[in-house]
């Protein structure tokens, strides 16, 4: 079943998209000024609603390679990270920025198989490279993904790095879980030829 380029059922070994979960109030700023790194949301002290953890945060940008330079994305919607900001959060509140991996931009970017936090130095890869890295048998998955155990969550955190900024134009969908959602980015200026959609299976709880 096809909903707005996300296939239901498909493993994300065979995924054709990338996802980066951020708040719907976070919008506003992306569709003017692209989807950031954040030192330079810092830098150019563009106000954002921030959704991970403080602590973490830190952590990653004492690594020898800072990973605020980068945008985070991940290979599958409903991830570890998807399941703790929807919760916090609300899944209502939240949107799902897709892009294609089959782009010279992500071809060009980084991998880190596995979850970073788990050693002092994360192993930051070449993308074909890291690709191949990834633990695919535990992502793909249909049941008992359980996160609650370690390794699991661990592979299921596998990260893309982009080192430069994302245009919206470069945005393959926006996702969103209801028609109110839906309303509220539809009303947001720069949202023109933004294909936003409604679809619930991609927010954890459905």
């Amino acid at each position: 079943m096809l909903l707005g380029g996300y296939v239901l059922g498909v493993p994300p070994s065979r995924g054709k998209l990338l996802y980066h979960i951020t708040r719907i109030d976070n919008l506003p700023s992306i569709l003017k000024s692209g989807l950031m790194p954040r030192y330079l949301l810092r830098e150019s002290k563009i106000y954002f609603c921030d959704i991970a953890d403080p602590e973490i945060i830190s952590k990653r940008e004492t690594y020898k390679t800072d990973l605020s330079k980068f945008v985070l994305f991940h290979f599958y919607a409903k991830n570890p990270f998807d399941c703790a900001v929807c919760h916090s959060f609300g899944a209502e509140n939240m949107a799902i920025i897709a892009i294609g991996r089959n782009t010279s931009m992500v071809h060009n970017s980084k991998i880190i198989p596995t979850h970073p936090l788990d050693s002092t130095e994360p192993d930051i890869y070449p993308y074909d490279e890291g690709l191949r890295l990834i633990e695919w048998g535990i992502l793909d998955m249909q049941e008992g993904r359980d996160y609650s155990d370690p390794e699991i969550r661990k592979a299921c955190m596998a990260e893309c790095l982009i080192s430069r900024i994302v245009y919206p134009r470069e945005f393959e969908y926006v996702y969103v879980k209801d028609d109110v959602a839906e309303r509220k980015v539809r009303g947001m200026e720069g949202s023109d030829g933004i294909k936003i959609v409604v679809n619930p299976h991609m927010f954890p709880g459905t």
